[in-house]
C-alpha cells in the first residue's frame, strides 16, 4: 500500500512539473504578446529578454547538475 502511495505521489509530482513547464514555455511569449499589443514595446522586449535569460540559466544549471550526477 505504501508503495502505491509513493508511486501515485511521484506521478502526481511529475504531472505538476509538466504543467508548470508548459505554462512557462507558453506563458513567456504569450505575456510578451499581450504587453506588445497594449503598445508598450520596450517593456515587451525587456520581459522577453528576462524570460529567455531565466530559461537559459535554468537549462544550463540542469545540464550541469545532470553532468555532475553522472560523474
Amino acid at each position: 500500500m505504501l508503495d502505491l502511495i509513493k508511486e501515485t505521489l511521484g506521478e502526481l509530482a511529475w504531472g505538476v512539473l509538466a504543467i508548470i513547464l508548459f505554462l512557462w514555455w507558453i506563458g513567456g511569449p504569450g505575456v510578451t504578446a499581450i504587453i506588445w499589443s497594449d503598445g508598450d514595446r520596450l517593456l515587451a522586449v525587456q520581459f522577453l529578454a528576462l524570460w529567455a535569460g531565466v530559461t537559459t540559466l535554468y537549462l544550463t544549471a540542469s545540464w550541469l547538475i545532470r553532468r555532475a550526477r553522472r560523474s
